[in-house]
Parts: C-alpha cells; sequence; structure tokens
C-alpha cells in the first residue's frame, strides 16, 4: 500500500488543502489544526453548526501568512503571537492567541455573527501529555480508499469524496491489480502505521459527527450517509469511520510514500 492523498486543514473546519509532502511533527502534520474560529462565549465553531465553513478556502503564502477567501473574496493576514486568548478543544485547554480584528471582522461577515479567530503553534503543547492542537482528539486521522470506495458504492446517488471525512492522510494500493486485495474498513484492525521516516500508533476508530452528511459543495445535508453509518459502521452504538493516531517517529511524508501495517 502508500500513500495516496495527504491534508491539512489550517483552520479548524474550514476547507483543507491538498499536499504532496508534509513534514510530520508530535503535534501531528505541520499547519495543520493552527488556528480556530470561536464565538463570542469563546466556543469553538465548525461546521456543526455552520456548514458555510466549508465554503471558505485557506491558503498559505508562508509558514505565518494566511488567506482566507470566500465567495471570490479574500482576505490575507500575517499570524501574530501577541495577545493571549483562552481556548478550549472538548475540555482540554490549548495556549492560543487572538488573530485580531480585522480577519475576525472578515470571518464574521462571511459566518454571519460575531467571531474570532485565534491560533497556536507546534511548539505550544510540545511538552503537554497530549501534545495536539486544535484537532478533536488525536494528532492525525488515516482513512483508506477502500473505505471510501464502499461509501460510495452504497451511496451512489451521492457524491462521497474525502472532504467529507477530512482525514490527514489518505491510504490506498499501490496500483490498480493490488486494490483487490484489500477490503474496507481495513484500517480498523491497525495497530501501527509505518513508512520509510515516519511511524504512528493507532490508538482508536474515528467517531463520526454530523460534518460527513454536508455535502461540500451545495452544504446540504443528506441524511443517507447517517443512514450508511447506522448500516454499515456502528461499533458501540457509535458511528465511526477510519482511524486516529499519534506520531512514534517524526519525519517527513510524501505522496507515493510505502506503507506498512501491524
Amino acid at each position: 500500500m502508500i500513500i495516496t492523498q495527504l491534508w491539512v486543514y489550517p483552520i479548524k473546519s474550514c476547507q483543507g488543502i491538498a499536499l504532496s509532502s508534509v513534514d510530520l511533527l508530535r503535534s501531528g502534520l505541520r499547519y495543520d489544526r493552527e488556528m480556530m474560529i470561536v464565538d463570542e462565549s469563546g466556543r469553538f465553531v465548525t461546521q456543526r453548526s455552520e456548514a458555510i465553513l466549508a465554503h471558505i478556502a485557506v491558503v498559505l503564502p508562508s509558514d505565518e501568512q494566511v488567506t482566507v477567501t470566500y465567495n471570490g473574496t479574500s482576505f490575507t493576514f500575517e499570524k501574530s503571537y501577541t495577545a493571549p486568548a483562552s481556548a478550549e478543544v472538548w475540555r482540554r485547554n490549548v495556549p492560543a492567541f487572538d488573530q485580531g480584528d480585522d480577519v475576525a471582522d472578515f470571518l464574521s461577515e462571511m459566518i454571519g455573527r460575531q467571531v474570532r479567530l485565534l491560533a497556536t503553534r507546534p511548539t505550544a503543547t510540545v511538552h503537554s501529555e497530549k501534545p495536539i492542537l486544535f484537532q478533536d482528539g488525536q494528532a492525525v486521522h488515516i482513512l483508506t480508499e477502500f473505505s471510501l470506495q464502499h461509501a460510495q458504492q452504497m451511496l451512489s446517488e451521492y457524491d462521497i469524496d474525502v472532504r467529507r471525512f477530512r482525514p490527514n492522510i489518505v491510504i490506498g494500493a499501490e496500483n490498480s491489480s493490488a486494490d483487490s486485495q484489500h477490503t474496507a474498513f481495513i484500517e480498523d484492525t491497525w495497530e501501527s502505521v509505518r513508512t520509510e521516516h515516519v511511524e504512528f500508533s493507532i490508538s482508536n476508530l474515528c467517531e463520526r459527527c454530523a460534518v460527513p452528511t454536508i455535502n461540500p459543495q451545495t452544504l446540504d445535508k443528506e441524511k443517507a450517509v447517517n443512514d450508511y453509518f447506522r448500516q454499515y459502521r456502528l461499533v458501540d452504538k457509535k458511528p465511526v469511520f477510519g482511524v486516529c493516531g499519534n506520531a512514534t517517529k517524526l519525519g517527513k511524508l510524501s505522496v507515493g510514500d510505502k506503507v506498512s501495517v501491524q
């Protein structure tokens, strides 16, 4: 098997960026979930409540520069680490910094309510027990092409592309002739994933919220995706799809890297 896709989501719940290679840090893939939108109470905002985030694109002209775009209108800013802010993700405190009024005003106008943008950086959590940034639970989310293909086959009337599931790493067959050797949800059985340069330990199956039901093109919520989970992907009465893990050996990941699993 090989890595077929690499994704990072610089702003939590906004559009992802497909990369050909990226560094793996203790906190996850470089650039992943380093920023997060919060409401006036400081609670993080996601597609669960604001599906429009799926239409906000993010580009990184440089390590510290960010461009956000919605409906053809763009705003570029430099990340700032001078205004400490309180940030919490599922009862876990993350050191964060407010990114200022200008980008907050831009995002508030796009979303239709008052929000702020917070940023953190990989060094902020490196010495903590769980050195992740604004991810929900673990550093990395891994999915296979085989599971995606199963979902598309069972939901043939819908466009089930990878953007619904927001993985960091997608793994597939090295060639089409090897594709039939692998089954859907094979990742459920993995304990570790290894390439020549990096290693991950798999910690848990990835529990799914309502985000995969949102069509990233139309923003419609498609009930059939929930029905699919109920029929094929309930584990302990919870919908799961893909696996989550943490880095045990750091290095560079590239599309095309050969993968071994245990």
